[in-house]
This record gives C-alpha cells, sequence and structure tokens, in this order.
C-alpha cells in the first residue's frame, strides 16, 4: 500500500509542476501589443511576465509598439527611429 501511495504522490506532483510550466504567459501567445495590453489590464494569470520593464505597457516589442513613445525594446526604436 505504501508504494502506491509513493507513486500516486509522485503522479501529482508530476501533473501540478506541468500545469504551472504551461500556465506561463509570455508575449508570443499574442498577434499584438493591444491584445498583450488587455489580457495584461484583465491582470489574468501570468500577466505580470508581459511587462519587462514594469512602465504598466506589456509586450511594446509586439506589432502596435509602444503608446507611450518609446520603448525598452531594441528592435522597437529601431524601426521608430528612436
Amino acid at each position: 500500500m505504501k508504494l502506491s501511495g509513493s507513486i500516486l504522490f509522485g503522479f501529482i506532483t508530476i501533473i501540478a509542476l506541468t500545469s504551472s510550466i504551461e500556465a506561463r504567459t509570455s508575449c508570443k501567445q499574442f498577434n499584438s501589443q493591444s491584445q498583450a495590453q488587455k489580457y495584461y489590464d484583465a491582470k489574468k494569470k501570468g500577466y505580470k511576465s508581459l511587462d519587462k520593464d514594469r512602465d504598466g505597457e506589456a509586450c511594446e516589442c509586439l506589432v502596435g509598439g509602444s503608446g507611450y513613445g518609446t520603448s525598452n525594446c531594441e528592435r522597437w526604436r529601431k524601426k521608430n527611429g528612436k
């Protein structure tokens, strides 16, 4: 009985770890900055990972860029001559 309990515990642990890895949110999951911003503003699971510089603006490197007229994203700065 102890062996089956240990196996069950190990199985549950693996499922829990897998679920937390899958729940990670990244900018790659969005097609535009505005789409990512809506997710961020709704404070859905993992939203904080979308704002690397903590300025309240999510995924500044995506299409739509930065609404503040500047960005910490090097690609965005090159594209916009900043």
